[in-house]
């Protein structure tokens, strides 16, 4: 355990977000580089699925350092970045000037989205290794729908819940295909990992996490609960990183190699409020 781990898993959480910017900010994963030099950090995925965001009212929640929020100011929407990180939005701010795109930056939490980041948006958008970080996703949930305007969208792209089941530590194929979990858990799971997920080479001083697992009917149910009529779900046999080791990247996704089972690695839903 790090020396300065809590009692607190939301602040044992911002300690080791707040330690992986920096990394993160110098890392090839997020290819920081390439895109001050033009390009999107929207996989295609997302961008096949959320729409034309041109002059749209956008809210990115858990922006981290604000590359995807960036990447749709710079498809022309009036994008908004939201994240619990202080230095994750300082960081932000930085970029978006040295890349000279107008986008706004807010310091909160999920649960404040609404009283922080203000109402009326077109579109609000989450994507990939977002929810596990949450507690409550009726409070997620709840906040999204009173963010949005009438009529306006919610997407989320994510990891499929059946993949944290999976054996992500084993070392065949057969391994890390096997169920080694439960689908089903209640409360947070505590994890001990030195290792940042972008750069393994790199041991972390703030270790400790808390992480929720949200099972594909949990957050369809919040969603409609909260007033969001569901237009789609889809399931996907591609992750935009390697969940487990035994995934072969294609150029463009994370798939299961030839022969092994083709399962649900992540999802995308789109919800739109009434």
């Amino acid at each position: 355990m790090s020396a300065e781990a809590t009692d607190d898993p939301l602040a044992d959480n911002l300690a080791r977000w707040e330690e992986q910017v920096d990394i993160h900010l110098a890392s090839g994963f997020y290819r920081v580089k390439e895109f001050l030099g033009g390009e999107t950090s929207l996989d295609p995925l997302v961008l096949s699925e959320i729409g034309d965001v041109a002059g749209k009212k956008l809210l990115h929640l858990q922006c981290h350092f604000g590359l995807d929020t960036l990447s749709f100011a710079r498809m022309g929407a009036k994008a908004t970045g939201l994240d619990f990180s202080p230095k994750a939005i300082a960081a932000a701010r930085k970029l978006a000037a040295e890349a000279g795109l107008d986008a706004r930056f807010v310091n909160a939490r999920v649960d404040e989205a609404a009283k922080a980041a203000g109402t009326g948006y077109d579109i609000v958008f989450a994507s990939w290794g977002t929810l596990m970080w949450l507690p409550d996703l009726t409070v997620w949930a709840g906040n999204i729908a009173e963010c949005l305007m009438p009529g306006g969208t919610f997407y989320l792209a994510e990891g499929h819940p059946l993949l944290w089941t999976l054996d992500d530590e084993g070392k065949t194929v057969a391994e890390n295909f096997r169920i080694v979990r439960s689908y089903f858990l209640d409360g947070p799971q505590q994890w001990e990992n030195a290792h940042d997920y972008a750069e393994p080479g790199i041991a972390l001083t703030h270790f400790k996490s808390h992480e929720w697992q949200h099972t594909l009917g949990e957050v369809v149910t919040v969603l409609a609960e909260a007033g969001l009529r569901i237009d789609f779900l889809h399931e996907h046999d591609r992750l935009v990183w390697a969940g487990v080791p035994s995934l072969e990247w294609d150029g463009t996704f994370y798939r299961a190699p030839e022969g092994a089972p083709r399962l649900p690695l992540s999802y995308s839903v789109r919800a739109r409020k009434a």
